[in-house]
């Protein structure tokens, strides 16, 4: 076995590269469906019964 076998079959690198890649597809598609899913400050506020108000709020 050559060292560039080790390499690619080591999973010191692939665990992280997989791992990766797993969070990237994960973020992607909340990222897509975001507006359908999640819910704007206004709404859980609205939700909980409170007032939302605009001018309050400090990005």
């Amino acid at each position: 076995m050559s060292n560039g076998n080790v390499f690619w079959t080591s999973p010191a690198w692939f665990i992280p590269v997989a791992l990766m890649a797993s969070f990237t597809l994960i973020e992607g598609i909340h990222v897509s469906q975001h507006s359908k899913y999640c819910k704007t400050e206004a709404q859980w506020m609205n939700d909980k019964g409170m007032e939302y108000d605009r001018e309050s709020s400090v990005d």
